[in-house]
Order: C-alpha cells, then structure tokens, then sequence
C-alpha cells in the first residue's frame, strides 16, 4: 500500500516533464560565442527565425497558373499573408518581394510593371531564385524557450498564410528554426514512447523465456516498471527536460536495471528449494543478494553521477537521469520485490489449492455418477 501511494504522488510528476529542443540551452552558456549571441538577441530581438517558401509548380498544366514568381496574383497574395502575419504580436519584421507593395494603394495587374519595379529597387533580387520559380519570405519573431508558445507560434503561421486566398498551382512550405523545434518535439515524444514500449516488450519477453513462467516474468518486471515511473515522475518535480540526449533514457534503464531482480529471485528460489518457507527464505536471500545487488547499483549510480562533471548541459541532463533511474529501480528491487515476492507465491499457492479443489470435486462426481 506504501508502494501504491508513492507510486501514485512521485507519478503525478510525469504531467510536469517538458522537452527541451533548443539546441542553444543545451550548450554552455558560459562561453564568450555563447555569451555574445545572447547579447545580441536580447538587444536587437529577432532571435527566431521562420522562412517561407513560395514556389512555382512545375507540373501544373492550367493555362491561367503563374509562369513567373513576380506574378501580380503571387505578389498580392505576399501582401495579404505579410499583412496577416505582422498582426501577431510576436512577430519582429517580415521581409518579402511583398513588402515593396504594402504600403501602395494597388498592386500593378502588369507583370512586365512590376519586374520594371523590382529592376528598379537595389537587391530586390534576393528574394527570388535564378529563374524566378521561386521567393522567399522571412519571418524574425522574439519566441523564447517555451515550447508551447513555439508550438502556437507555428501554427498561427500556417493558419494566417491558409487564410489568404492562394493562386492555381503555388506551393508553400513552412521551415526556419521554429518549424523545426516542432517537428523535433514531434520526433521526440514519439521516439521516447516508441524506444520504451519496445524495450519493455521485449525484456518482459525474455523474462517470460528466461523463468519459463508468466508470474515469475511479471515479478522480475514489476520493480522495473516501478523505477521507470517514479524516474519519470520525479524527472517532472525535479523539472528535468527531457531533450535529443535524453529522450532514450526509458530503453536505458529498463535494460540496465533488469539483472537487480533477476538476482533477488532466483537466490529467493534457491533458498525455497532447500524447503524453507517464504520467510526464512527471504531472511536468508535478501542479505547475501542484496549487498551485491546495491555495490553494483551504487558503482553504476557514481558512474552516471560523473557525467555531472561535463561542460555540456545535455550530457550532465544525461548523467542525472541515468542515476536517478538506477537508484530507483535499485531501490523498488530491494525494498519493493520482496513484498512482491510474497504477494506472487501466495496468490500461486491459492490458485494450486483452487485447481486442486476443482479437479478433486470433479473426480468426485465422476465416482458417483
């Protein structure tokens, strides 16, 4: 019941775990370049930047599709998603062929006026590619860390350039750093779920294999499972992100941790088979396994622990994880299992007994009938 509860207020935690995908965070910020970044950021904003590509479909045949990016329907369409972007309160500045004409009453219907326009503006033709297929927009917005708000941020985007009415045959494509984290976020929930459950299923598997029993299997994989949610759990209070380095720690600790209860149970058994009872047996397994078990836990734990000692913030975020992990399952091994122990052959014995009073009965009827 102690377990249940714990399990139950260290899990409440999980809610709280946050991804960190700025790669910037998870350098040291204590370097000059690092330093001088920052400064600059701060004093001249901007810091995010999103891009968007407007391009020419090339193998669209409708005759009335633009044939040039300086089209006066592309242009007026860059108009209308600038003029809707800059409505976001984020938002720094926004640069495109587009922002030459935001201010002009109307939009030329001539194409040959309008590349007469951009002929006669100095580097207009940054923002178009060598054929004219293709222009570029960018967007500098002030996001900071949070990744909710980056989140919103993309999406918003995306949702104001759908809201302008686009030309036949344009293709548009949202990339630059904000769109990036997103789709890393992405990456990294479903990569963390995807590398856990994996692990878990195979290892629970082996265990099965290993003790030719589906309740031995069971009681080797409980304190694992225990030690991975009270990790995740405190990685939560502790507001430890999870980030590219981290994000496999599940499959990392569910591997590592797994000898702890193979030890315990298969010394508990050893003892068992010389005909003691549930707790002599334990009296006797506990302590010799145990020593054992928590040494090497402990070399383990102190390894991962000088991690801690490494300039990069990903590889400490590592470190401390990996320990927190250990010691976790270490601990619901050594406390936890032996309760769990008792729990499994009791119920073991009842299920034998309730066959056996079965099969008892049914020779019974068979005799009378």
């Amino acid at each position: 019941m102690i377990t249940v509860i714990l399990t139950m207020a260290i899990g409440l935690g999980i809610q709280n775990i946050h991804l960190q995908t700025d790669i910037n965070k998870e350098l040291p910020q204590n370097l000059d370049v690092i330093k001088l970044q920052n400064k600059i950021s701060d004093k001249f904003g901007g810091a995010d930047t999103v891009m968007v590509l407007i391009k020419l479909d090339k193998n669209c045949k409708l005759e009335n599709a633009p044939k040039d990016i300086r089209d006066p329907k592309v242009i007026r369409m860059l108009v209308g998603i600038e003029n809707e972007i800059k409505k976001e309160p984020s938002v720094s500045s926004v640069q495109s062929a587009g922002s030459f004409f935001v201010y002009s009453e109307k939009v030329p219907d001539n194409i040959e006026l309008i590349k007469q326009i951009f002929a006669k503006i100095p580097n207009s033709e940054m923002f178009f590619n060598k054929d004219y297929s293709s222009t570029l927009m960018i967007i500098s917005a002030d996001l900071g860390s949070s990744e909710e708000k980056i989140n919103h941020f993309v999406s918003k985007i995306k949702g104001d350039i759908k809201s302008v009415e686009k030309p036949a045959c344009i293709d548009i494509t949202v990339t630059g750093n904000p769109p990036i984290r997103v789709v890393l976020m992405k990456m990294l929930e479903h990569d963390m779920i995807f590398t856990m459950g994996i692990a878990a299923i195979i290892i629970l598997f082996l265990l099965i294999l290993i003790k030719r029993s589906f309740t031995k299997g069971i009681l080797v994989f409980t304190p694992l499972i225990l030690g991975l949610t009270w990790t995740l759990g405190l990685m939560g209070w502790l507001n430890t992100p999870l980030s590219v380095a981290t994000v496999g720690i599940g499959a990392m600790i569910l591997g590592l941790g797994t000898e702890y209860g193979i030890f315990l149970v298969e010394r508990y058994e050893e003892e068992r088979e010389k005909g003691k009872n549930q707790k002599k047996a334990l009296i006797t397994a506990l302590p010799s396994v145990g020593s054992g078990i928590i040494g090497s836990g402990t070399t383990t734990i102190v390894g991962f622990l000088a991690l801690l000692l490494a300039s990069m913030p990903m590889i400490r975020h590592l470190g401390e994880t990996l320990a927190l992990g250990i010691f976790c399952i270490l601990f619901a091994t050594v406390v936890v299992s032996p309760a769990i122990i008792l729990i499994e052959e009791r119920f073991i014995e009842k299920a034998e007994k309730f066959e056996l009073k079965l099969l008892r009965r049914g020779l019974k009827h068979e005799k009378n009938n």
